[in-house]
């Protein structure tokens, strides 16, 4: 007879926390394919084997964190013509502790095994989600294209440190959802 796991309460959801907080960070500092379970327990003060205790394998983690990292549904309550603005807001708002969803996307995306987990998880919780919110014929390129402008500004600002984009965060914001939004509008 198979052995349940108990259910995960006080202790437990404390171990579970930080293995996804030291999850999130390694990942982001390295990437799927260049960070361990021993990396990600011993920042965590665990040992390794409560990765698969609560996770199932190093994947798993690295399948929660994304799932946890790439989602907009939130952003989707509001106006509509606000929605450039929400977006370039939360791609500018400050980053978790060590985290940065950008960078675990770099890092990771070209890993077969965790470049498949990144490419559902924008296209089922970024892409699609948006796509469907924005309707219309062209909504799956609208969505594309938003998408592509928002990992590119961070690329360019976070990961190349870009001058052109180390201005004034508001003007930044500003700009960005102005140009999200004629995306939302389908304007020219």
């Amino acid at each position: 007879m198979a052995r349940s796991k108990p259910p995960i309460t006080g202790d437990r959801a404390a171990t579970r926390a930080k293995l996804l907080a030291a999850g999130r960070r390694q990942f982001s500092r390295a990437g799927y394919g260049q960070v361990g379970v021993r990396e990600i327990a011993a920042e965590a003060g665990v040992n390794a084997a409560l990765i698969n205790r609560y996770f199932g394998s190093k994947m798993g983690l690295f399948t929660e964190v994304v799932g946890d990292s790439f989602t907009i549904g939130d952003l989707l309550v509001g106006d509509r013509g606000t929605l450039g603005e929400r977006l370039a807001g939360y791609l500018l708002r400050p980053r978790r502790q060590g985290f940065d969803p950008t960078l675990v996307l770099l890092h990771s995306a070209p890993h077969p095994d965790a470049g498949g987990v990144l490419r559902a998880a924008l296209a089922e919780q970024v892409a699609t989600p948006l796509a469907v919110w924005l309707g219309g014929p062209d909504a799956r390129e609208r969505a594309g294209l938003m998408v592509a402008a928002l990992f590119g500004f961070t690329l360019t600002r976070d990961v190349i440190g870009a001058s052109v984009l180390g201005g004034d965060e508001a003007v930044l914001a500003g700009h960005l959802g102005d140009v999200l939004q004629r995306l939302i509008d389908g304007a020219p």
